[in-house]
């Protein structure tokens, strides 16, 4: 592929309305410009931004399971599929350790199999986070754990009535049977085509990293680097996500918190951020955003995507947070965020949020803007020169991080026929937020495009195999999608 930001298109963008006017050949309906034998099409006369772009990996998380199995998903109707919520497209399961291995050796896997196998048929991928200390459930790592002799301590609630058990983070007993669950539920699900990511969740409150609600103990740099191995060791084909917590929630300024960011990095480790809306935040002066440490993500988000979670929603609106999302907005530009998870139940807050969930669905991640097409004034086929070279731009804030497939298609006017073909040069994943990329494709005309005028089209299709074929949608006025996922440059003739 090409990838360069030609100096080109940036001068014809502003080129005079002598040279692309209408003595020229410019149709200003159709943005199209004719000089020297070639043919230029001006997209950004159809631009849509209010258009929502319901794309895949990327957009809204839902948590229907999180704090325990008993709000939220669960209390959801199970044939709603939430078809109407914008740009929906993962299921966070958060659930603590024993409910999945209630006896050694004995699991469980029905309580999320039941709920996989639903969302995953309405197209909907599945992320995961296994905990091993709740703030409001006894025993997270299961009771039988701490029999087997692995060390801990019980911690009394601050405002309830419980005593939740925390494991000794570096017991080898503890170490030895968590290590052994994890190789079990890769078996059976690392690698999965519909699983999006599954978080390093081990350690601390929630899954954490830190220890709020158990001493506010450091966890040693070392314990850290053994449960990331674990992890590492079990997972080779998931991409593996860990909270900033790990690091940010430290106490002591012994440079320990960079030696985690930096052994992340090094094992390819993506991070989330799970403190947008979070009042503590606000209190201590992060400001609007609440985002702690924005500055982790400069050196993940290019490869790795960037996971945001923002607080219960009920006590965010509580708290006087919300102010219309436009702090969850800011946390996102911050972050580089792709996925966004919220806490509530999904008809209550979309009911509340709907203009909002479709303008941060279109920020977060990619969003794609067609720029130019720029191509012979006319195709003839079997001469091995037929080109065109597209300009592109990301308004969204993280590139894509799998590749789709661009195609294409020229249908004749008159018969209506119709030829695809893949744009291969094409790289998606090159296209950076905040650059303009422009690429230059070859086209490969068969026997079966005659001589007349066709209609000259570009569509996209994501080529992983979970989402095979599904369209990604442009942002690109409706009135230029001719055929469902098709755009239409303008017109072109063939001889």
């Amino acid at each position: 592929m090409n990838r360069i930001v030609f100096l080109f298109f940036l001068a014809i963008s502003t080129v005079s309305p002598d040279l692309w006017g209408q003595a020229a050949g410019t149709n200003p309906e159709e943005g199209r410009g004719s000089y020297k034998n070639r043919v230029f099409f001006n997209l950004e006369h159809y631009w849509d931004s209010s258009r929502v772009c319901n794309n895949p990996h990327k957009g809204w998380c839902f948590h229907y399971y999180d704090n325990g199995i008993g709000d939220y998903g669960n209390r959801m109707d199970t044939t709603d599929s939430l078809s109407d919520f914008p740009c929906l497209n993962d299921i966070y399961l958060r659930l603590a350790w024993s409910y999945l291995e209630p006896e050694e050796g004995v699991f469980n896997w029905n309580l999320i199999d039941s709920i996989i196998n639903r969302w995953v048929l309405w197209g909907h991928t599945i992320s995961f986070r296994i905990t091993c200390k709740e703030t409001e459930i006894v025993y997270a790592t299961p009771e039988w754990v701490r029999k087997a002799g692995a060390k801990g301590k019980f911690i009394k609630h601050p405002d309830l009535e419980i005593e939740a058990w925390a494991p000794d983070y570096n017991d080898p007993v503890f170490l030895e049977k968590l290590e052994n669950f994890h190789k079990a539920f890769a078996a059976r699900y690392d690698g999965k085509p519909w699983v999006e990511y599954i978080d390093i969740g081990s350690i601390g409150e929630w899954g954490e990293g830190h220890t709020a609600y158990s001493g506010w103990d450091d966890i040693p740099v070392d314990v850290v680097k053994k449960h990331i191995d674990i992890f590492k060791r079990c997972y080779n084909h998931s991409i593996l996500i860990i909270s900033d917590d790990f690091i940010g929630q430290r106490n002591t300024d012994d440079g320990a918190d960079y030696e985690i960011y930096h052994y992340c990095l090094k094992s390819g480790i993506g991070f989330r951020d799970d403190s947008a809306n979070v009042e503590w935040y606000r209190t201590l002066g992060f400001g609007p955003s609440c985002i702690r440490t924005p500055e982790l993500y400069s050196k993940v988000y290019k490869n790795i995507p960037v996971v945001l979670e923002s607080d219960h929603y009920g006590a965010v609106v509580q708290s006087q947070l919300w102010s219309g999302g436009s702090g969850l907005e800011k946390a996102i530009r911050e972050t580089h965020a792709t996925i966004v998870g919220f806490h509530y139940y999904p008809r209550e807050w979309l009911k509340d949020n709907k203009e909002l969930a479709g303008r941060l669905a279109n920020i977060c991640g990619y969003w794609y803007f067609p720029k130019f097409a720029l191509l012979p004034d006319t195709i003839r086929p079997g001469t091995g020169r037929n080109y065109i070279r597209l300009t592109w731009e990301n308004h969204g804030v993280a590139p894509a991080y799998h590749k789709f497939k661009l195609f294409l298609k020229l249908i004749n006017k008159s018969s209506g026929l119709a030829f695809v073909q893949e744009l291969a040069e094409s790289d998606n994943l090159a296209w950076q937020p905040g650059e303009i990329v422009a690429e230059q494709c070859v086209i490969n005309p068969d026997n079966t495009v005659i001589t007349g005028r066709y209609d000259i089209l570009i569509g996209m299709r994501d080529g992983c195999e979970f989402h095979d074929g599904r369209i990604i949608e442009l942002a690109i006025n409706k009135t230029r999608e001719i055929e469902s996922g098709w755009y239409k440059l303008g017109e072109i003739s063939v001889k």
